[in-house]
């Protein structure tokens, strides 16, 4: 899609709105090369909520310790924290268009960014099983 500006022109400048958009997809599938070619094409804030959480944990914030006691054991970190982390971010680029990557990926994670925010495209990356098995088994370390 081609955002059109004020300008008048396409590519990368202020955009006429605001894009709220998603994608999903399952590992392996690309999200994290799609969204670097819109965020590059297009003026788009790339909210990832790994790295998020990751930005938490290596600063030792509240949050970040929070996340730490459940990821250093191996265990996924609950709903309310990752949503905790996340709308703290959207909201703080309230001003921008977004691309959130990685979230949401439950239910209650999913009613709750609809609560707060209208998401007004989502990519759903459909990628064949095969090739994400290929590419994935890629990135094994032995």
């Amino acid at each position: 899609a081609v955002v059109s500006t004020q300008s008048g022109h396409y590519g990368r400048a202020k955009p006429l709105s605001l894009i709220r958009a998603i994608i999903m997809g399952p590992p392996g599938s690309g999200k994290g090369t799609v969204s670097s070619r819109i965020v590059t094409k297009f003026i788009f804030h790339h909210i990832s909520s790994g790295d998020i959480l990751r930005y938490h944990i290596r600063s030792n914030t509240e949050l970040g310790l929070e996340a730490q006691k459940f990821t250093s054991s191996g265990l996924l970190v609950p709903d309310n924290l990752v949503t905790k982390v996340v709308l703290a971010e959207l909201n703080a680029n309230q001003d921008k268009s977004w691309l959130l990557d990685g979230y949401p990926r439950t239910v209650s994670q999913a009613e709750e960014l609809d609560r707060n925010f209208l998401v007004g495209v989502v990519l759903n990356l459909d990628v064949p099983f095969d090739t994400i098995t290929e590419r994935i088994s890629k990135r094994w370390i032995h």
